[in-house]
């Protein structure tokens, strides 16, 4: 079975991403919702944690982050699989590293970028990854604790697997394929216009971004 931490504040993007990874990514598994006003309850019976995106911010915390180490202590302490998704990324690194393994982008990213991956068992039958970015943090400094394994064209951390673990963290949106990403990224720059000087597409074609559910196919098998 599987548990979203949905990290997501407004309720609107919130069910936006429980019903795609329910009906869209996982819909033939037992899924279940971990939102901020829930209560954690029995973590025992779950497998797999995937730790959703948020507008909250790991360098300015939030009285949350109680709640959300409290679920990766349980997954990390019964070497259970965890995929952390852009802030759920950035909370992984700064759980499992420290405070010093986040911090703000001096080159915040909205879009869509080329992500060069290296050879690992998050992204077996995948070449490369085209998808969506949205963020204003990014992981740094990274012991040899863990291994990097994506990074973009700028040299900015995009993905990392913890060493001899089932845990791993990618900073981009493969939950997105190329159309939802785009409606994603116009909700964003009409309330945000000053927004626009960060984004960049690099994607060719929206059937670029397709071999992106493979991430979770092949997540749920390890």
């Amino acid at each position: 079975m599987i548990l979203i931490l949905n990290t997501i504040e407004n309720e609107e993007y919130r069910q936006r991403f429980e019903s795609g990874v329910r009906d869209n990514i996982y819909p033939a598994l037992h899924v279940r919702d971990l939102n901020l006003k829930a209560e954690i309850g029995n973590l025992s019976d779950y497998s797999h944690l995937l730790i959703s995106g948020s507008g909250l911010s790991t360098i300015d915390g939030s009285d949350w982050e109680v709640k959300f180490f409290e679920v990766i202590r349980h997954f990390v302490d019964n070497q259970k699989a965890i995929l952390g998704i852009c802030y759920g990324h950035q909370l992984l690194a700064k759980y499992l590293g420290g405070s010093s393994c986040v911090c703000k982008s001096c080159n915040p990213q909205f879009g869509f970028r080329y992500m060069q991956t290296s050879p690992n068992e998050l992204f077996r039958g995948i070449r490369g990854v085209y998808s969506m970015v949205a963020h204003f943090d990014e992981v740094t400094n990274l012991s040899d604790d863990f291994e990097v394994i994506a990074e973009d064209d700028e040299g900015m951390i995009q993905g990392f697997q913890y060493k001899g673990s089932r845990i791993w963290g990618v900073q981009f949106h493969p939950e997105y394929d190329y159309f939802n990403g785009l409606a994603s990224w116009e909700r964003k720059i009409r309330n945000n216009p000053e927004w626009f000087r960060y984004y960049k597409n690099t994607v060719p074609s929206y059937r670029s971004t397709l071999a992106n559910r493979t991430i979770f196919e092949n997540f749920i098998k390890l």
